[in-house]
Parts: structure tokens; C-alpha cells; sequence
């Protein structure tokens, strides 16, 4: 479930968007141009710190879409960061993985 965006005008400071339709963008629930999820997901990666980009983009939706939005990230210490959150990530299920067969 995508969380509640509490600082929307830093996400999207440089566009007239009202924030339902930014939420909705961001759900996968509606297109508004060149406005799609994966731009919604790199904004809220770029424009918030990890804990709030992570309070509002859940696990799963990051995981399956950092690929496709990391080459669009402009920032290099963000890319890493996030680079060494999804490594984080898949090191956790394969250890859940590894449990669950012992």
C-alpha cells in the first residue's frame, strides 16, 4: 500500500500537480502525460529522505521497479544508497528463503 505523502510540495515543487492526482500517478492509477509511476517513484527517491521515500513506496514496488527508474536518477549518492537498499533487501529474502528450508 502506498503511504500518505506528508511533505507533497517537496516532491513536486517544480509542477502544478494537486496532490491526489500525484498519489494516484504514484498508485499506477492514472497517467498524465509524461506523469507515470516510475516518475512518481523517482521523485519521491530524489526529493525525500529514505526513511519518508520509504514510508510511502512500499518494499515490493521499489524492489521491482529501482531498475528501470536508476539510470534516470541524476543524483550518483542516491543511486548508491539505493543500490545498496535493494542488495540490503535481496540478502534479507534469501536469508528468509535459506530459514524456511532448514
Amino acid at each position: 500500500m502506498i503511504g500518505k505523502i506528508r511533505n507533497y510540495k517537496s516532491v513536486v515543487w517544480d509542477y502544478n500537480l494537486k496532490q491526489d492526482d500525484f498519489e494516484k500517478i504514484l498508485k499506477g492509477k492514472k497517467v498524465m502525460g509524461k506523469f507515470d509511476q516510475l516518475w512518481a517513484i523517482k521523485r519521491v527517491l530524489e526529493n525525500l529522505n529514505f526513511y519518508e521515500a520509504m514510508a510511502i513506496i512500499p518494499k515490493s514496488l521499489f524492489i521491482s521497479n529501482w531498475n528501470k527508474i536508476r539510470s534516470k536518477v541524476f543524483n550518483r549518492s542516491i543511486i548508491k544508497g539505493y543500490d545498496f537498499l535493494l542488495h540490503r533487501y535481496t540478502l534479507s529474502t534469501t536469508r528468509q528463503s535459506t530459514k524456511n528450508l532448514e
